[in-house]
């Protein structure tokens, strides 16, 4: 029996077979209660919608490319199905606790989670009725497995257009995110042209690629894309509140407590942080109270040398050599552990969305020949250019302590051993 959900954005969407018994499991009712922007409500307070809604744009974007690309049965089926299950792995507050997955979560991030769920390797529910995934996606005889389903959220698929649509320079999932995120933080930025999109992506040679007369769609889904990451998703105040909730993660797992997090939903973590008092709970609620830390030093990478670039580096790529940073900067400015915190936005963009400088997709010329974008349109290479955001890195503090910090940071920062 067929559901019909009303969505914001897309309006009326009919739901039945696989799609409705997926959409029914723990695993993705979960997502309700997982905001799609984390931390990005403090500072645009429409911000609350979750994954769930996104996930079933996402399903809602590709039913409707498959119909216009007129798949055949199967494969039309196999990308809606990752197309609803892409986000399936993801652990609270969306991407705020991305940059310590590395290094507490065996070598996890959530797609690489979500391709355990799909394939039942692990419960995400902790015995809460959830596992039910495989089973479903083998009982409805398509000639997919959950493997296959599972290797498509990460791009991987033949032929090797599903996988592009799905996790290519123009996909199903960045149409929906980027309109709803527009929709719903009040930003004009993210305003794309849907039925445009969906209308030049066109099969060619095996793979996705763009009729000539979409190159101006394609370049205005690419504006919006950049625009959207320095004014939503790295605005500095965002990424000061995710940097102070990710701290009181790290502290309270130093001390043993909440490893599994990852299997959380965004109030579960807060409930449980708040309960561990101290140094996690001072935190809580600072970010329930909006009583944030102060951006002592916003720079740019124009800021600095080819060396220290390295450094900072290194510095990202280590997740206790970048503490012992912030407790050093924290004494030098007269303060505690816990009191300054240090963003990197350049290595975090290429973790949360390395699609972001890519333009490599295909343009189907009208004499036939298919060229990459950045190659037809120098509207591509100067986004690639674009620093996004302005900023490459962020020191944030208590705010009796944000002048000091400003004084002393790059003496702190590059006296590491």
């Amino acid at each position: 029996m067929a559901k019909i959900i009303h969505d914001g954005i897309h309006g009326s969407m009919k739901i039945d077979g696989i799609i409705l018994d997926l959409i029914k499991t723990p695993e993705f009712q979960r997502l309700r209660s997982i905001k799609q922007l984390g931390l990005a409500y403090l500072v645009y307070p429409g911000a609350n919608h979750s994954r769930f809604e996104h996930s079933l744009g996402t399903w809602h974007v590709a039913r409707r490319l498959s119909q216009e690309l007129n798949l055949p049965e199967n494969e039309s089926m196999l990308l809606q199905v990752g197309a609803l299950l892409h986000d399936i792995g993801h652990g609270p507050f969306s991407h705020t606790f991305e940059s310590i997955y590395k290094h507490y979560v065996r070598e996890h991030d959530h797609m690489r989670l979500g391709q355990d769920i799909i394939n039942g390797r692990i419960d995400i529910t902790d015995g809460n009725g959830g596992g039910e995934i495989p089973g479903i996606i083998e009982s409805y005889g398509y000639d997919f497995t959950p493997e296959d389903v599972a290797n498509l959220i990460l791009g991987e698929s033949t032929p090797p257009y599903l996988g592009e649509a799905l996790h290519g320079d123009v996909d199903v999932d960045q149409i929906d995110y980027l309109i709803r995120d527009a929709h719903y933080t009040g930003v004009a930025h993210g305003i794309i042209d849907l039925e445009r999109l969906l209308k030049v992506l066109i099969v060619h040679d095996n793979r996705l690629v763009i009729a000539e007369k979409g190159i101006e769609a394609v370049e205005g889904m690419m504006v919006a894309r950049s625009l959207m990451y320095s004014r939503v998703y790295f605005h500095h105040t965002v990424k000061i509140a995710e940097g102070m909730l990710t701290r009181a993660l790290e502290a309270a797992m130093e001390e043993g407590y909440l490893r599994d997090f990852w299997k959380m939903t965004d109030c579960r973590v807060i409930v449980e942080l708040e309960d561990l008092e101290g140094f996690p709970a001072e935190i809580v609620r600072r970010i329930k109270y909006r009583k944030l830390y102060k951006a002592a030093v916003l720079a740019g990478a124009d800021e600095f040398s080819s060396e220290e670039k390295r450094e900072l580096l290194r510095v990202y790529q280590n997740v206790k050599r970048r503490q012992k940073l912030e407790r050093d900067l924290a004494e030098a400015a007269g303060g505690k552990e816990g009191d300054v915190i240090v963003e990197f936005s350049v290595a975090d963009l290429m973790l949360s969305e390395p699609r972001l400088k890519s333009a490599e997709v295909g343009v189907l010329l009208d004499s036939g020949e298919v060229k990459p974008f950045n190659k037809v349109t120098p509207l591509a290479n100067a986004l690639k250019r674009r620093q996004t955001p302005r900023w490459a890195v962020l020191i944030a503090s208590k705010e009796d302590l944000a002048k000091r910090v400003s004084e002393v940071w790059r003496k702190v920062v590059f006296s590491q051993p």
